[in-house]
């Protein structure tokens, strides 16, 4: 009688513990285009879900707190928003804030897809999204169809991020623009409980945006190294812990400085990144950005 009260009081205590992992166990999503990352350090896991390689691997970033989500940049069109909605689902917790992390459309496009969430955005992004959106909007609708950009207007952003530190949902979070010499005025988050940094325009991996100027983004990059950072999260690309992602973005930037002193014109340069790193996507990139690499 003793054993079987016992038995029971283990089967009991294990269905106790699944239940409370069942929450943990609805996060498990596979999106149905593209790749999803997830990372956790201590009681904040980092959800990234990118578009496919070929297509740059555009990133939004979903910060799970214990009590609630916070949403980076949305996607482009309906198709990869609805993964991103997916995911976001799967979580089961309030989403609670977005971020837009600088006027580039692809993205705040699809802002429509999440009505009544605040969204916040740093002064240089409201501005740039007032002037041109209604025209980066017009220009995707014209290139990819009314079907996969739906969207009938531009949502601009109504509240402005501060630069500094803020604790938001029990997390704290660093905004700014800290390296705007080379990034320009685009929003990067760090989470220095975490050493996780979220970072635009710097260096991405496993995708092609050869930005100028190589030599200084090594040294940039370099530095960085210093900041103790565990996981870097970049607005394309794949998301990393440090060593890999270090290893990537300077040997890239390094090899791309080399490529364009040794290159007579931009298409050179670009097959010869090609080959280099074969596997990486945004091609389109590459050639579209190469020329800039070339100019005095």
């Amino acid at each position: 009688m003793v054993k079987n009260k016992m038995g029971l009081k283990i089967v009991l205590a294990a269905v106790a513990v699944i239940s409370l992992c069942l929450p943990c166990m609805a996060a498990d999503f596979t999106p149905k285009a593209g790749s999803y990352y997830k990372q956790t350090y201590g009681d904040v896991t980092f959800h990234t879900y990118t578009t496919p390689t070929q297509f740059a691997a555009s990133a939004s970033l979903v910060v799970e707190t214990p009590t609630a989500l916070i949403l980076q940049d949305v996607q482009q069109n309906k198709p990869n928003n609805a993964d991103l909605k997916a995911l976001i689902d799967s979580l089961n917790k309030p989403l609670k804030r977005i971020y837009i992390s600088h006027d580039h459309d692809h993205h705040w496009i699809g802002l429509e897809d999440f009505p009544g969430v605040p969204v916040y955005a740093n002064g240089a992004t409201i501005e740039g999204m007032k002037e041109t959106g209604d025209a980066a909007l017009a220009e995707a609708k014209k290139k990819f169809g009314d079907e996969m950009v739906p969207y009938g207007k531009v949502v601009i952003p109504q509240n402005v991020i501060n630069p500094g530190e803020e604790t938001v949902e029990g997390v704290r979070m660093v905004f700014g623009s800290p390296m705007a010499q080379l990034s320009g005025p685009v929003n990067f988050i760090e989470f220095p409980d975490q050493k996780v940094l979220v970072h635009h325009h710097l260096a991405y991996v496993d995708v092609h945006v050869p930005m100028p100027p190589a030599a200084i983004r090594v040294k940039a990059l370099e530095d960085m190294k210093a900041k103790g950072y565990q996981y870097l999260i970049g607005g394309h690309g794949t998301p990393c812990t440090a060593d890999k992602y270090y290893a990537a973005t300077i040997g890239y930037f390094t090899k791309l400085n080399e490529v364009v002193q040794a290159s007579s014109s931009p298409d050179e340069a670009v097959a010869a990144m090609q080959k280099a790193y074969p596997e990486w996507g945004g091609v389109f990139l590459l050639k579209k950005m190469m020329p800039a690499n070339f100019k005095k």
